[in-house]
């Protein structure tokens, strides 16, 4: 049984074929109905906008039935993650039993999850997913977690390459203000996957904001492999002279977790990502997963300016959705045909 949860599950060759296919559904449906007959339930515990809607409307229009549900947020039970607890508080029902029964009425199940934000081992751990990937009979899509975004990753990756080869061209994720400490899924997934794809990875960050060490240990090995550079900096506005890409998040430090970053105005100013700053790039591409706090993370002349794709980069979330469902449900000649119709 295959599942999508990890971006180190796959090599780049596969994560390319996913994209392909992708960018082949872009264009024109697939023939037929693909997942006719097929039902999926995508969960969610934490809310969701693109995310709901993309595999929605790629399972709809792929055939299939998509069921979404709101997991102990008045559309189902509370749900214990954490085996052999004492389920005397909130949550009145175990993922243990929740996910066989889904996947004894379903073909395919979707998790979105969210980290506490309280321990970063615990959140790490990511409690919710694994019991998704133990106890299911169907395949498993992570559509989010506390440490990982493959989805967001896959549209992220298609929306570069249909505007240049990656292999070679410099990325940036550059840090931004925020007013929570929110979670590394997204930056961690950037990075691994721009470092798959060969290009060169700068990250620029406060000091005390590093990403998770693990995913850092795959980056710099996927540089050592490409040949590419990684580099880590503190230092702003120097880092996005000659980048072609770049990418604009905030997230939370490690060492001092759940902990919102600092409100100085002084320094929102300095990690705002500014038109000034984008004037130093190569012409790069701005790139956010959205929904994006305007003027806190990014300015208003950057959103609205020449250097965005963010709106692209959420359309291609659909795309993608579509190609995972693909890989995950349909035949292999189904997904091959998806690809070969690009070429």
């Amino acid at each position: 049984m295959k599942n999508f949860t990890h971006l180190k599950d796959f090599t780049i060759d596969e994560l390319n074929a996913i994209i392909d296919s992708a960018m082949a559904l872009k264009k024109s449906a697939p023939a037929g109905l693909p997942l006719a007959g097929k039902s999926l339930a995508f969960c969610f515990m934490n809310p969701s906008l693109r995310t709901q809607v993309s595999f929605s409307v790629a399972t709809a229009s792929l055939g299939g039935h998509p069921v979404t549900l709101s997991l102990g947020s008045g559309g189902t039970w509370g749900m214990e993650s954490v085996e052999g607890v004492v389920m005397d508080g909130t949550a009145a029902e175990h993922l243990k039993e929740a996910v066989p029964v889904l996947g004894r009425m379903c073909q395919g199940l979707g998790l979105r999850s969210f980290p506490a934000g309280k321990s970063w081992a615990e959140d790490k751990a990511e409690p919710a997913l694994a019991a998704f990937i133990k106890y299911s009979t169907v395949p498993v899509i992570n559509m989010e977690s506390a440490s990982g975004h493959p989805c967001q990753a896959l549209a992220d990756l298609m929306t570069i390459k249909e505007r240049m080869k990656p292999r070679n061209k410099n990325f940036l994720l550059s840090w931004a203000p925020h007013i929570k400490a929110l979670p590394m899924a997204v930056p961690n997934s950037a990075v691994e996957i721009a470092s798959m794809a060969g290009m060169n990875v700068t990250i620029a960050r406060p000091e005390g904001y590093d990403l998770d060490p693990e995913v850092m240990a795959r980056v710099k090995a996927n540089c050592a492999a490409n040949g590419s550079r990684l580099n880590v900096t503190d230092k702003v506005p120097q880092a996005f002279a000659g980048q072609n890409v770049v990418y604009g998040k905030s997230w939370g430090s490690i060492a001092n977790y759940g902990t919102p970053p600092s409100s100085d105005p002084a320094f929102r100013k300095k990690w705002t990502v500014s038109s000034a700053n984008m004037k130093r790039t190569d012409n790069a591409i701005f790139m956010h997963c959205l929904p994006v706090r305007r003027n806190l993370v990014v300015e208003d002349a950057v959103l609205d300016g020449p250097w965005s794709v963010v709106i692209d980069e959420a359309e291609n979330r659909l795309h993608t959705a579509k190609a995972v469902l693909l890989h995950l449900l349909a035949s292999p000649k189904t997904t091959a045909a998806a690809r070969r119709h690009r070429k």
